[in-house]
């Protein structure tokens, strides 16, 4: 084994002359059998930057002792030293972790399987030092050879992978060697006195907490240790290692067009690129209305990829801000950002996940040290003082906003949310509809007005005929069942109506400016009532006994979301209970797939769904705005929507092209009144909007027109 006396150390390493990587951690863990590190901060970067040049110490059968830095104000300080709320801290770094293990790129992973090693072996200890008035900031590390040699390094080196690569920013750290004995007794033995005086908890005004043994499960069950003892670890050359871990051109977190996505040669579409055009002759700001499934995201990831390469041919930096609505579409914007070498910051669940590692970005950009950041950012986050006051550094002159599902931000909180950037791409196929868009309304969209404000109006369209006409989604057929409202959901439908038309009387004579509490109640109420119709449910139970068990698979149930019956012994039974337990009586293996499930059960469950170990997902909301699944091939809509976003997000799910695939199949259960009085008139009217709008593409057309005429729909206009 090699000793550390036996390699000239420089006393200081600065990565504008020495690669860190390759100059110092590797050799100096070549030869350790103990490891001693404090780090400044808890993050991603910091774990994975920290187990470089690792797999020297476990083919040495070595120990590390870990130590990792959290800032806490004064008031927290003063709880945890009392020994209140220390459990809830613990239980944000263990949630910090899940979210750090389960975004591990492979070669990071590689890293962690040697830790998972040291783990099982007993060889690790990992403790966070907890300090008033800002983070742990001292970096010190410590290396111990076979013979007691000690090498301590000590500096600011900033624990991201941008400190380990030259081509990043002008760090450095100070090296002293215990066998220079006067300047070690001066310089180096106060880290290791420190060190120890930290790892026991001795440290003035810090609080030194052992991770419990959850945490070192985590590790151990992501990636689990081999079963035949010490894993084979072969030593790399110092350019393979460097490469393996940097990539080979050392370009972690730049964007670049892709060669090929999924096994196929890549190129952007037409249509895409006339969208960037104009969105680009429109001072880069601008709406693509694209129908679902035209390919809107690698669209506008194409178009940030090259705002980046065209800024950075004048050394200037660029930031990429991409908010949603929701955490599946996040998680799906992180895998489409990654085929373009995007590896985003993830602000979403708890603000201890995504918090410093945005602050010490934000602070590497301001430095020079990176210039380009991404950030993938849910609305109800971006909402956030939190959120908003790091954002709140960025040049605006340097952002780039994609707004996906923009007509979301049509909401008053969201808009004024929404980062005062130069570039500026909202996307949606429907960019101004609401979910509020059941409200009838006498007074303009005020939505609207924000929204062209901010992004300057639509700028290029791509209508869903236009992406079946090209092959860009497949064809389908569309399919009525009829549903009648019962004696007393009519005489209830009736009822509302009226109500709704003399409030809409009444406020076209006041002043008010919007629509009142009362009226978003009332057409609230009613549109429950149509999603939660009594005979839906014998009538889908009709239909999908009729379906063979061949064809089961791959469909999608979009329920209601009323109770599922008027009467009084069912109240709390909701439509969507009701529909999974119709199903299941049929012999259909489905599955919920809801707000009420964790991201984790989603995730599962959604991966059940795409190899057929379940038919369906019965949803109601959740599958409406960007979750891809191709796979689909029928829905079933019984939620009788007058939203032409939702049953326009619903019919582009299931044309999404995807390998075997024909054609899909469009089941609409559409409601029909009992009488012709003037509101039931209305009634088909709402329905046939809808229906027309189905129709006009189906390749079924005649027919259903037919069954319309039949039906006594079309008498209604």
């Amino acid at each position: 084994m090699e000793l550390l006396t036996e390699k000239q150390w420089a006393g200081v390493y600065r990565s504008g002359d020495q690669n860190l990587f390759k100059d110092f951690y590797t050799p100096a863990l070549k030869t350790a059998v103990r490891y001693d590190r404090a780090v400044g901060f808890f993050s991603s970067e910091a774990l994975v930057s920290n187990l470089q040049g690792i797999s020297g110490l476990v083919k040495n059968d070595g120990k590390m002792r870990l130590i990792i830095g959290h800032p806490l104000d004064e008031k927290e300080f003063e709880a945890v030293k009392q020994g209140y709320r220390l459990q809830s801290l613990v239980a944000s770094f263990e949630e910090k972790l899940s979210s750090i293990l389960e975004n591990l790129e492979a070669k990071a992973g590689a890293r962690f399987s040697l830790l998972s090693y040291l783990i099982a072996a007993n060889r690790l200890e990992i403790k966070f030092a907890l300090r008033k008035r800002g983070m742990y900031h001292e970096k010190i590390g410590v290396v111990y050879d076979a013979q007691e040699n000690s090498l301590v390094f000590h500096g600011s080196a900033n624990e991201t992978i941008y400190a380990l690569d030259a081509g990043y920013n002008a760090e450095s750290i100070s090296v002293f060697r215990s066998w220079d004995q006067h300047s070690f007794d001066l310089y180096g033995k106060p880290y290791v006195e420190g060190f120890e005086l930290l790892w026991e908890g001795n440290q003035k005004n810090t609080v030194t907490v052992s991770v419990p043994s959850t945490f070192y499960e985590a590790i151990s069950n992501k990636f689990p240790p081999t079963q035949d003892g010490k894993p084979q670890v072969e030593e790399p050359s110092y350019e393979d290692e460097y490469n393996s871990f940097f990539g080979a051109d050392g370009d972690f977190n730049r964007p670049r067009i892709p060669e090929s996505i999924g096994g196929v040669a890549f190129s952007i579409r037409d249509h895409q690129k006339q969208a960037i055009r104009f969105w680009a002759q429109n001072q880069y700001k601008g709406i693509l209305k694209l129908s679902t499934g035209s390919g809107k995201t690698i669209t506008s990831i194409y178009a940030a990829t090259k705002v980046f390469e065209a800024r950075s041919k004048k050394d200037l930096k660029t930031v990429l801000i991409v908010s949603v609505p929701y955490q599946e579409l996040a998680s799906q914007w992180v895998k489409n950002l990654a085929l373009f070498n995007i590896r985003p910051i993830e602000c979403w669940r708890n603000r201890s996940a995504w918090y410093d590692d945005l602050k010490h970005e934000i602070l590497d950009l301001k430095m020079g040290v990176i210039d380009f950041l991404s950030i993938v950012v849910v609305n109800r986050t971006m909402e956030g003082s939190n959120f908003q006051g790091l954002i709140a550094q960025l040049q605006g002159s340097d952002v780039m906003l994609i707004g996906d599902e923009c007509h979301n931000h049509g909401a008053k909180k969201t808009n004024n949310a929404l980062p005062d950037c130069y570039y500026r791409m909202g996307l949606s196929a429907t960019p101004y509809r609401s979910d509020e868009d059941e409200v009838e309304s006498p007074f303009p969209e005020i939505a609207k007005e924000y929204i062209n404000k901010y992004y300057g109006g639509i700028v290029s369209e791509y209508s869903l005929g236009d992406a079946i006409h090209d092959g860009v989604l497949c064809e389908y057929e569309y399919h009525i069942v009829p549903v009648y409202l019962t004696e007393e959901e009519q005489e209830e439908y009736e009822h509302l109506s009226s109500e709704i038309a003399k409030l809409i009387t009444f406020m076209h004579g006041s002043k008010e400016s919007s629509p009142s509490n009362e009226l978003t109640r009332l057409c609230g109420q009613r549109s429950r009532l149509l999603g939660s119709a009594e005979n839906k449910l014998g009538a889908l139970e009709q239909l999908v006994k009729s379906i063979p068990r061949a064809e089961r698979k791959h469909s999608l149930f979009y329920c209601g979301e009323g109770r599922a019956s008027q009467q009084e012994d069912m109240a709390d039974l909701r439509v969507i209970d009701e529909v999974s337990r119709v199903l299941g009586l049929a012999g259909w293996h489905t599955s919920r797939f809801t707000s009420n499930e964790s991201s984790r059960d989603r995730a599962s469950i959604m991966e059940n769904f795409k190899n057929g170990t379940i038919d369906a997902l019965v949803s109601m909301k959740v599958l409406d705005e960007g979750v891809d699944v191709p796979v689909c091939d029928k829905a079933f809509i019984l939620a009788s929507t007058r939203n032409p976003r939702q049953y326009v997000q619903r019919r582009g799910r299931v044309l999404r092209r995807h390998e075997g695939k024909e054609r899909a199949n469009i089941y609409d259960f559409v409601v029909l009144p009992t009488n012709d009085s003037a509101h039931s008139q209305r009634l088909k009217e709402a329905e046939l909007e809808r229906v027309d709008d189905f129709v006009l593409l189906a390749i079924n057309r005649l027919e259903v027109e037919r069954q319309i005429e039949t039906l006594g729909i079309r008498s209604a206009k």
